[in-house]
This record gives C-alpha cells, structure tokens and sequence, in this order.
C-alpha cells in the first residue's frame, strides 16, 4: 500500500515532500504515494492568505460569489481567504446570519475559509455568540459602509464594541474613515477624491488608537493609503497600543491621477492617493 497521499517530486526549491490528509508529513521523502505530481522545473511556494476579501454572498452574489471568488483565490496561489461581514444579506452581525454564510462557504468554496463578523449598532449583544460562532474578529465602519443594514459604528458604540471585544479576546478591524458632508460636494472624479481627504482617514485613525488604548482591545486598522496613517499607527504600537495595519495593491501601484484615467473601475475608499503617498507607502 502507497506510504502517503501525494508526492510533489522534483522542484527546484525544495527537497521531494509528502503529503497526507492534506498535511505536509515528510520532506526529502523517498516512498510511494497513490499521487505523485511531477514538479521539475517549477517552484513550491506556500499559500497565501487574504484576510480582507468580500465575497457577497448571499444576496449579492452578481458583484462576486464565493464559488467565483475562491476559484480565483486559487488560480493566483491563496489558498485561504477571510470574507469580510457587511455585503452579504444579511449580514454576518448575529449567529444566524454567520451559520447561513458559513454553510454556503462550505458548499461553494475551493479554498479554506474564515469570516469576519460585523460591529455595528444595536447588536453589541452578539458579539459574543459570534465569537463563539468561530468568527476571525469583528469589524465595524466608522464612516457610512454603502450596505444600509450594516450602518457605521459612531464612536460610543465603537467605544462599547471595543470594550466587550477587549473581555473575549477578539480583534476588532476597522475601516477609517470620519464622514465629513463640507466635503462631499460636485460629481467629478476629482471632487470624489477631494470627498475623502487625508486628514479623514487620520482622524479616524487617531480615534481608533485613543480607543484601542482605553479598552485594551486588538486593532487591526484596513487598507490604509497614507504615510501619516501609518506613522500613526507604528508610534501608537511603541507606545504600547495592540496594533496592526494592512494596505491593497492598489494603493501601492495606482495613483489618483489613474483614477482619472480609468474612471470607476479606479474609484475606491479611502481614494487613491498621490504619487507621493505611493511611494512612501511602497518603500
């Protein structure tokens, strides 16, 4: 009888590996398999993880479904995805809406999975049954989402959301922005990047850290576009503040001037910043 699963012989990186019930067991491995994948001349990398998808179902499946979402996640090598909680209807804000989900992740998906659950207001109360639920951590919008039953946690109720995350040990992601109506003015690409200036994402970012600090709870602030963010963000956690942050391909690649250029496909939130900003960000 064959010793393992599956046999990956040949790479130029890696020495022959075994594989059983889907685990790496041997490296250098010489023995039989009932599979062998022949892998002279390529590389064996390992998979990535993207912890901030939006996979919209169900409900909005048309914008991007788990089945067409995960497919892609595999073709480019992410081998697990972490689906964020506000597009899908409804959304992942109680136990019931986190079984649906999950049970459809579960039929649908080609890669492993995990799902965020949402902070909003009004449902502090299920923090912890998402919790227990299994849920990767919570996230919550301090600017208005665009999903009107996932509606911005105003700072009291991020304050609360923190507070309670903070006792269950669960990590709380946040999206920053404040929402400032003097700037929403005019319909031009650039009146949409004027919208959503810099000094709103640091403004919320100071918040975030100010409460993260207060309550002890872990902060992960998302795809964040600017250099004085992120300098924020790196003095609150020498200062001890439980923090982390991530940014998107996109604001290391694309400028506001190709927001111009290709139009929608190029409009995002917080906007695309200068070339500057890139930059920066990129070095």
């Amino acid at each position: 009888m064959p010793g393992f699963d599956l046999m990956i012989r040949g790479a130029l990186n890696v020495p022959d590996l075994a594989v059983s019930q889907g685990r790496i067991v041997g490296v250098g491995e010489t023995g039989s398999a009932r599979e062998s994948i022949d892998a002279r001349g390529l590389l064996v990398l390992p998979g990535a993880i993207d912890a901030h998808v939006h996979f919209n179902e169900p409900g909005r499946e048309d914008w991007e479904g788990i089945s067409t979402g995960s497919r892609a996640c595999a073709v480019g090598g992410t081998t697990t995805f972490f689906d964020m909680p506000l597009n899908s209807t409804p959304p992942v804000i109680d136990a019931a809406a986190f079984r649906a989900k999950h049970d459809l992740a579960q039929e649908k998906s080609h890669v492993d999975f995990a799902l965020w659950g949402g902070l909003v207001p009004g449902k502090l109360d299920e923090i912890e049954a998402l919790r227990d639920c299994g849920v990767i951590g919570l996230k919550a919008f301090m600017s208005g989402s665009g999903i009107d039953d996932f509606p911005k946690a105003d700072p009291r109720t991020l304050e609360a959301g923190m507070t309670r995350a903070a006792k269950l040990r669960m990590l709380v992601a946040v999206h920053a922005e404040i929402d400032h109506p003097e700037y929403a003015r005019g319909s031009t690409v650039r009146d949409y990047l004027a919208s959503r200036p810099i000094s709103v994402e640091t403004e919320a970012i100071r918040l975030a850290l100010e409460l993260a600090g207060a309550t002890g709870c872990a902060l992960h602030v998302v795809h964040v576009s600017s250099a004085e963010g992120v300098l924020l963000i790196a003095q609150a956690a020498r200062d001890g503040v439980d923090v982390t942050c991530e940014t998107c391909p996109h604001y290391l690649t694309l400028t506001d001037e190709d927001v111009e250029r290709l139009g929608a496909p190029a409009k995002c939130a917080p906007p695309l910043r200068s070339n500057g900003e890139r930059v920066w960000l990129l070095d």
